[in-house]
């Protein structure tokens, strides 16, 4: 029998995986960057889930998928998080600040007020401030993903509970 950590690990590359994807190839996805990146994490957790009930044959409970979830988020938040410094220091993805600089010179604002808004962004975009955020979002995300995927896969049978059924 396949441990959860397994699938959870598969998620978490999964996360990875598509999370660095839509890093390098997404940044014109402007405002709806935000709903992709949470179709990655819920995605993801479903797909440990999946993993797991499918090659264990077993069906789990919601709160179970949504445990699972939130550690395949938080995993793969903090990995993609560091893996995406590394390739933004290095030049191979593009860096989120340069892209928001332009659009805001695209909206006809002044040097003084990109500036501005830049140097309160800076606050926000050091890289462990941006891992503790993706991390929470991850949490968030995955429980959800998790549960969504107890939901999708159960394998017939009835949910396993750890109650005595009332008579």
């Amino acid at each position: 029998m396949t441990g959860k950590w397994t699938s959870i690990l598969i998620g978490a590359l999964t996360y990875v995986l598509l999370g660095t994807l839509m890093s390098a190839f997404g940044s014109g996805a402007g405002p709806f960057a935000a709903v992709l990146s949470c179709l990655v994490i819920i995605l993801s957790a479903i797909v440990a889930v999946w993993h797991y009930t499918n090659t264990n044959s077993a069906t789990i409970s919601g709160g179970e998928g949504a445990g699972m979830g939130a550690l395949v988020g938080l995993i793969g938040a903090v990995i993609a998080g560091i893996l995406g410094y590394i390739l933004i220091s290095m030049g191979a993805i593009p860096d989120p600040m340069d892209a928001a600089m332009q659009q805001m010179r695209d909206q006809g604002l002044t040097e003084e007020q990109i500036e501005q808004s830049m140097a309160m962004a800076e606050t926000f975009s050091s890289p462990v401030i941006g891992i503790a955020i993706g991390a929470v979002f991850g949490l968030i995300g995955g429980a959800i993903g998790g549960a969504i995927g107890a939901a999708m896969f159960k394998k017939g049978g009835p949910e396993p509970t750890t109650r005595e059924p009332i008579v």
